[in-house]
């Protein structure tokens, strides 16, 4: 749902990115580039008939559905209704127990198969926050594929996983460490990690001594990142010899004031741009979008 320019999300829920974003904005995009998206959907915006309807046809065009879990938006325990803009938003992994993590992921895979009609795959836990439970919760339920893992980023200092140590590229996910690509190699828990492809710190030798924090990396996201650095991470893939690549943002980065992202007309255009342009560079390089 939409949130404000702080990220304050307010009941009741706006939708604009999904009933106006996609199929006015994005799917224009998609189609003009041959792009075929994962939607990771998060449980409030399956509350919405008009949300519904949208991912629908979506579906129907190619585009993919995942699940996004934010546990404040569904049972057990859920914060969801007048009032929750003043609850501390928790990660999925830590701020829950295993189980009550297993019981909300579950109540998210019925109600998209419910809502949508497809049984999801692919997973992508809100604010990242997946760690080794997450994944042998996932695969109980028949995932196959997991994208929360951020390379380089250490959420602990906020409450959530350390993602810090583990690779760029896919790997085989252990049953007891979620960025050991060598533990899942010996003990395959079955799920697949594509981590959001993020390399080292912005802005050359001076951003050495950048403290640490997400904003100071260079990830395949057009929400903070430059044409010229998000170009620049796609002929790192290409000088690695890494073939896939993981791009990501909300969908509300492309309405004005719903993130601190878009806040003008002019810097929608800037971010759609942006967003075109590394599009059509990736795939002049021989990437499938």
């Amino acid at each position: 749902m939409d949130s404000d320019p702080h990220w304050v999300k307010r009941y009741p829920p706006a939708y604009s990115s999904v009933v106006k974003g996609i199929p006015r904005i994005l799917r224009p995009i998609w189609d003009k580039y041959d792009a075929h998206p994962i939607y990771f959907v998060s449980p409030e915006v399956l509350y919405d008939k008009r949300c519904v309807a949208v991912l629908r046809r979506e579906i129907q065009k190619g585009a993919v559905v995942g699940a996004h879990l934010h546990p404040e938006y569904i049972g057990p325990d859920s914060d969801w209704g007048a009032g929750m803009e003043n609850i501390l938003a928790r990660f999925p992994c830590s701020g829950y127990s295993d189980a009550v993590e297993r019981e909300k992921l579950k109540n998210l895979t019925d109600l998209i198969e419910q809502k949508l009609g497809v049984r999801p795959e692919w997973y992508r836990a809100a604010r990242f926050g997946a760690d080794a439970a997450t994944i042998r919760i996932l695969r109980d339920l028949g995932y196959r594929y997991d994208s929360s893992v951020t390379p380089k980023i250490d959420w602990r200092p906020k409450g959530g996983p350390d993602h810090s140590r583990a690779q760029v590229k896919r790997y085989r996910i252990s049953n007891h460490s979620i960025c050991d690509e060598a533990a899942g190699k010996a003990d395959d828990s079955g799920i697949r990690e594509f981590p959001v492809t993020i390399f080292g710190k912005r802005f050359g030798v001076p951003g050495r001594f950048l403290p640490e924090n997400w904003l100071f990396y260079r990830w395949l996201r057009p929400s903070h990142m430059t044409y010229f650095e998000l170009k620049r991470v796609i002929c790192e893939m290409e000088k690695t010899g890494l073939r896939e690549g993981v791009m990501m943002f909300h969908s509300m980065e492309i309405m004005i004031g719903k993130t601190p992202y878009v806040r003008t007309r002019w810097m929608q255009r800037y971010y759609l741009w942006r967003l075109e342009k590394i599009l059509a560079y990736a795939k002049a390089k021989g990437y499938e979008l």
